[in-house]
């Protein structure tokens, strides 16, 4: 094989690929083998004629097709190993040379990855995040989990107030007509949390346990159901029950109830260091994305569209999966978005060309500073990647190749450069 390429555009090349005389005829022979049983020839039972026999009818030209498809991508990828080229998208083929069974020459034009200009990217300035925990931040926290842990009662003697929760029946009409969604029993309403119509919870305030009331409200212009959106609307409301929070009372039963410590004090010693990984782990996320925004504002990079619309069509395809497990059909979530694909498309489009950005930024850190993850670091990344997606590590590991430790290397290299920009970077108070 002779292969060489030219720049054609900006970071898209055009490769030009000569192909081995014995390597077509090779290819010429299997596509025969593969289609011989198509070609009719008188006198012989399908499959069974020469292929000396068929050319003469059909021509060389009809175990083509065959050849190219099983060649062509073969070479080409051969070629891009031997010129050392990184394609980002789909090559576009074109055989621009054919004779016989000697001579096959093909282009494929391709995006290559862009050149990445780094900027300053070593000693990069971030503010230090406290990662103390006082007492006061484990009173919040105990706070926190004590009102997560309410119980709701029925009160009497007063009427329903902001906080509470209302049992309400209701059934909504617009003109005088009901309509689909606006009945309902028993239905739980926190007040003062916005779940419903905007002024629905204000009118139910102040109301008393066996009252009916009409609440009148109008729609909003952007809801969700169109034919209802803008319009004036009557709900006839019934009050069952009113019901509001009580927090239990912080000590040691509720230590008991919420951990394995018989104390308050000893939950409380607990929290405190829990509270502490916490924010260790906060703080080294946000200095994590914080030196890589700095580090790709620094570098310089014009990304092909192509490396975008392909991280694009990765984030849809994650969302297709994550809906279809709650059995959602993927245009069905687009209906209730109120997004047609090529809106969701476009709002997609800034994050992911940011992850394109990032991604090739850390590769290059990675390349500049020669990193290489090492056995302990590959056999963390199995260990995870085996809990992950619930496999035997060990089998992964027996299985471990020269070529997917090689695979394995090039997935950790963005995870060591931003350790290396942790590791050199200076935190200012």
């Amino acid at each position: 094989m002779s292969a060489k390429f030219e720049v054609v555009e900006k970071n898209k090349v055009k490769i030009t690929v000569d192909v081995e005389p014995e390597k077509f005829e090779a290819a010429i022979e299997r596509s025969f083998q593969k289609n011989k049983k198509k070609f009719k020839v008188n006198g012989f039972r399908d499959g069974h004629a020469p292929r000396k026999t068929v050319e003469r009818l059909y021509g060389i030209g009809a175990f083509y097709d065959g050849a190219f498809n099983y060649l062509i991508p073969n070479e080409y990828e051969a070629a891009v190993k031997e010129l050392d080229i990184h394609p980002v998208s789909e090559p576009e083929y074109d055989v621009t040379e054919v004779e016989g069974n000697t001579k096959l020459v093909f282009t494929a034009e391709v995006f290559v990855r862009p050149e990445v200009k780094l900027g300053e990217y070593k000693g990069l300035e971030i503010p230090k995040i406290s990662t103390e925990v006082t007492d006061e931040d484990v009173d919040a926290e105990l706070k926190r989990l004590a009102e997560e842990d309410y119980r709701l009662e029925s009160v009497e003697g007063r009427p329903a107030a902001n906080g509470d929760t209302a049992i309400i029946d209701y059934k909504g009409t617009v003109d005088g007509v009901a309509f689909e969604g606006g009945t309902a029993e028993n239905q739980n309403l926190v007040l003062g949390s916005g779940q419903f119509i905007p002024g629905f919870e204000d009118q139910v305030v102040g109301h008393n346990i066996g009252d009916d009331f009409i609440v009148s409200v109008t729609f909003p212009e952007d809801y969700h159901a169109t034919e209802l959106a803008g319009k004036a609307a009557e709900f006839a409301v019934t009050l069952h029950d009113i019901k509001t929070k009580v927090i239990p009372e912080i000590n040691d039963d509720f230590a008991a109830e919420k951990s394995e410590f018989d104390t308050l004090e000893e939950y409380k010693k607990d929290l405190k260091t829990k509270l502490a990984e916490r924010k260790e782990k906060a703080a080294k996320t946000s200095y994590e994305n914080g030196l890589i925004d700095k580090a790709c504002e620094n570098a310089e990079i014009d990304i092909p569209e192509v490396m975008i619309d392909n991280a694009v069509e990765n984030t849809i395809g994650s969302y297709r999966r994550q809906i279809s497990n709650y059995g959602i059909k993927f245009e069905d979530y687009l209906h209730m978005t109120g997004k047609t694909l090529e809106e969701l498309k476009e709002e997609l489009r800034p994050n992911a060309a940011k992850q394109v950005k990032e991604q090739l930024v850390l590769e290059e850190i990675a390349k500049a500073e020669e990193l290489k993850a090492s056995d302990e670091q590959i056999d963390d990344y199995l260990k995870e990647m085996a809990e992950a997606y619930k496999a035997d590590y060990e089998e992964i590991k027996k299985n471990l190749n020269e070529e997917s430790r090689k695979y394995f290397e090039e997935d950790l290299r963005p995870k060591l450069a931003i350790d290396f920009l942790v590791a050199n970077a200076v935190y200012t108070e």
